[in-house]
């Protein structure tokens, strides 16, 4: 039936979508076998459709009123014997009142007496939305939500438990937190059929948003679904949340992660590096022993991610034994895999050992994403410039070399006379068959091109390590897109691009206004020519910007504070930035929190600039 998604994928209506709900009907009504999934299509198609719906298109109105025409017939399946098709049909029931049904006792009577416990759950949520308030209907679902929370269902139990929190308010009652707990721990894993009711919020979404708003409540519930087994990485996932959406809740969301570590999930592992920086250094020997067993061994597919995974978090803890269960690597060899060039170059960065950095440096495998390139820095560079100068003659991670070059200053003629070489050739160079053996260099065999920016990245680069500026100025005249903010890298000698810049400031994305404004500060060594007013001005209208009062962005905010200057519109929100438990800035980024940790730095900064005056 995947093929079906076609009709519904995104909770969109396509142009063929109102043509087939006819037939997606009559097949529902005939064919036992594909009953359930036919349903739920349908209520897909009508979730959130029909005239009333601002916005939509007619063929979104058609579809929701083709579906309702069909409505009637459907509704006659809420008593199938398959639970899966009761389940399904309930999804629909919210839609009955429009072509003139009344399902209210048939699901009364399907809560009492369904022996499935998700239907009961799904119906009980039904009954919740279809009560008018201060009715007799009203009455009934506060008796049944009383006794639910000790129904011995417990899907049922969780949406009550949802329910009563959400009353309650935070901090919920412990009770009720365990009930939670302890329901969402036993019940069994999902099929992954929607529980949503068509047109009406969605329950898991409604628990998702009850759990979010408690701190204590989000980490009870993820320990009781990871010591359960942590099936469908439930567990696991809201401990992400956890560090995702409250502040300093790193150290206890990593614990919850480590406990999870036996089952051998591959994004435990991945989720545990990228909290790993808020985790003290003496922790990571024992951290490593619980992550050893699970990096033996050989494995495709999901054991494959697995052993990849636990290996990449073993060379981010800078444990050297990782090395040893690389199949067929030798210390000191160069990595015949990507894989292995990824794990390595964690371990190189991680220690800062130059003969791990040279092998990764080195292999055909290395990959854009390799931490051995991101974590080139001035330290390191200069003993590895042989390997980084090999990459700029080969046209490889032209970006990652030329720029750790310029900024550790190593102007040796070699890298002199590549980068030369490089800013006079037209980016489309293909590097020799020979060299097709990773994934980026066979990307530029199809593409038949260089990434583009080689020719000036390089041309920027010599300029920096004291070459002549002429290729760089003329190439960043030239460029469209942000590579003009490499003008800031020319300091004064970039003043003849001074007006292209000037003319960026005015521009109305801000992150365009925030590089140029930095290139001007560089060029001009004046921040308070055109520097601090633009920042001060993006500051200044966050509000107008941003719904929901969000924050400016927390670069801008912090070079003003560099620059003593805390422009009068943000100092009423700067204790909210600096002390909020909450994370201002809600962060699903693959390095963890590091936005909302820049926006709470600087605002305390700007706080201790106001405390001085």
């Amino acid at each position: 039936m995947s093929p079906l998604w076609v009709l519904t994928r995104w909770n969109e209506v396509y142009s063929a979508t109102p043509a087939a709900i006819p037939f997606l009907a009559h097949a529902a009504a005939h064919v036992p076998l594909v009953r359930a999934e036919l349903i739920h299509r349908l209520a897909d198609i009508a979730d959130g459709r029909g005239p009333e719906s601002a916005g939509r298109g007619d063929e979104d109105a058609a579809a929701h009123d083709l579906v309702l025409a069909e409505l009637p017939a459907l509704l006659r399946f809420l008593d199938d014997p398959d639970p899966e098709t009761r389940r399904a049909v309930v999804t629909l029931t919210p839609l009955a009142s429009r072509v003139g049904e009344d399902v209210w006792d048939r699901l009364a009577r399907r809560y009492e007496d369904d022996p499935d416990g998700q239907v009961r759950a799904d119906v009980f949520s039904a009954l919740a939305c279809l009560a008018d308030p201060g009715g007799s209907r009203a009455d009934a679902v506060r008796r049944w939500t009383a006794g639910a929370v000790t129904d011995p269902e417990p899907p049922v139990r969780a949406r009550a438990a949802v329910m009563l929190m959400e009353r309650a308010g935070t901090p919920y009652p412990v009770d009720l937190v365990e009930v939670l707990a302890e329901a969402r721990a036993q019940a069994p894993p999902g099929n992954g059929l929607r529980s949503a009711l068509a047109g009406l919020p969605d329950p898991d979404a409604r628990e998702a948003r009850v759990l979010g708003a408690d701190a204590g409540a989000m980490a009870v519930v993820a320990r009781q679904l990871i010591d359960a087994g942590d099936r469908g990485e439930r567990g696991s996932h809201l401990a992400t949340e956890l560090a995702s959406t409250w502040r300093d809740r790193e150290e206890e969301a990593f614990g919850l992660l480590r406990a999870a570590l036996p089952y051998g999930h591959g994004d435990t592992f991945r989720r545990l590096g990228e909290l790993l920086p808020y985790v003290p250094r003496a922790d990571r020997p024992g951290i490593a022993a619980d992550v050893l067993p699970h990096a033996q061994g050989t494995g495709t597919g999901t054991d494959g991610y697995r052993l990849r995974s636990a290996r990449l978090l073993l060379g981010l803890l800078g444990d050297a034994r990782v090395e040893g269960f690389l199949p067929g690597h030798r210390p000191g060899a160069v990595p015949d895999t990507e894989d292995d060039a990824d794990v390595l170059g964690e371990l190189a960065a991680a220690t800062g050992r130059p003969d791990l950095w040279r092998s990764v440096l080195r292999s055909t495998h290395l990959r854009e994403a390799n931490r051995a390139l991101d974590a080139l820095s001035p330290a390191v560079t200069p003993e590895l410039h042989p390997e980084l100068v090999a990459l700029l003659r080969a046209r490889r991670h032209v970006r990652h070399a030329a720029t750790a070059l310029a900024e550790a200053g190593v102007a040796r003629p070699e890298v002199m006379a590549a980068l030369t070489e490089l800013s006079r050739e037209p980016d489309g160079y293909e590097p020799p068959a020979h060299e097709h053996n990773s994934w980026d260099v066979m990307a530029i065999q199809d593409r038949g091109t260089a990434p583009a920016g080689n020719r000036i990245t390089a041309a920027v680069a010599l300029a920096r390590l004291g070459g002549p500026p002429e290729p760089a100025l003329a190439l960043l005249a030239e460029a469209s897109g942000g590579w003009l903010a490499l003008a800031g890298h020319l300091g004064p000698a970039g003043r003849p691009l001074l007006p292209l810049v000037e003319a960026a400031l005015a521009e109305p994305a801000p992150a365009t206004r925030l590089w140029a404004s930095q290139a001007h500060r560089r060029i001009t060594g004046d921040p308070y020519a055109r520097c601090v007013p633009v920042l001060t001005d993006l500051v200044r209208t966050w509000d107008e910007r941003e719904a929901h009062g969000a924050p400016p962005p927390p670069s801008a905010l912090a070079t003003l504070a560099e620059l003593g200057v805390t422009p009068d519109e943000i100092r009423p929100h700067l204790r909210t930035w600096a002390n909020s438990e909450r994370r201002i800035i809600p962060c699903y980024a693959r390095h963890g929190p590091l936005e909302d940790d820049l926006l709470r730095e600087a605002a305390r900064a700007h706080l201790s600039l106001l405390a001085d005056r």
